[in-house]
């Protein structure tokens, strides 16, 4: 299975459609918004990707009806998606927390538009960064690339020209 994983796009539109014309989304079959989508883009997504969509709440989609977070259990793995702006001022272990409590072991965020990707203990964490408004230092318009075969996770930080 393969995930493309973006975030904060914040009502751009730019950067997913630029995105949809990849080798990258023409192979996925999952994409997973970490938030910050913009009430406009939400529909929009879910009809310009022909495989599955999920997206949650971000601090900054209001008036919403998308979940604040997620727990999926594909591949065998489970997923716990969420904007994390509640946890990501804690470092790695408020996530940690929660990926435990729910018997999560890849953790998929947003919220700082820096892109990581750390594996510590068996949990992954992956935040993908952000395709329209990048906060690194090279500003880098990023997303990630999540291949999952069985036990086997590949997480590769791709960017946009």
């Amino acid at each position: 299975m393969r995930i493309l994983v973006l975030s904060d796009t914040h009502g751009r539109r730019d950067g997913m459609e630029e995105l949809l014309t990849t080798e990258d989304a023409r192979t996925a079959n999952w994409i997973v918004h970490c938030g910050d989508i913009g009430r406009s883009d939400e529909e929009w997504l879910r009809r310009a990707f022909s495989g599955a969509v999920t997206i949650v709440e971000g601090n900054n989609d209001f008036f919403t009806d998308l979940p604040r977070q997620l727990v999926v259990e594909r591949e065998g793995h489970r997923f716990l998606i969420l904007h994390g702006q509640r946890q990501v001022h804690g470092g790695l272990v408020l996530f940690r927390y929660t990926a435990l409590e729910n018997n999560c072991d890849i953790v998929l965020f947003g919220h700082t538009h820096k892109p990581l990707i750390e594996e510590d203990d068996g949990i992954w964490y992956i935040n993908p960064g952000s395709l329209e408004l990048p906060r690194q230092a090279d500003r880098r318009r990023t997303y990630v690339v999540l291949d999952v075969c069985g036990k086997d996770v590949t997480a590769t930080l791709k960017s946009l020209p």
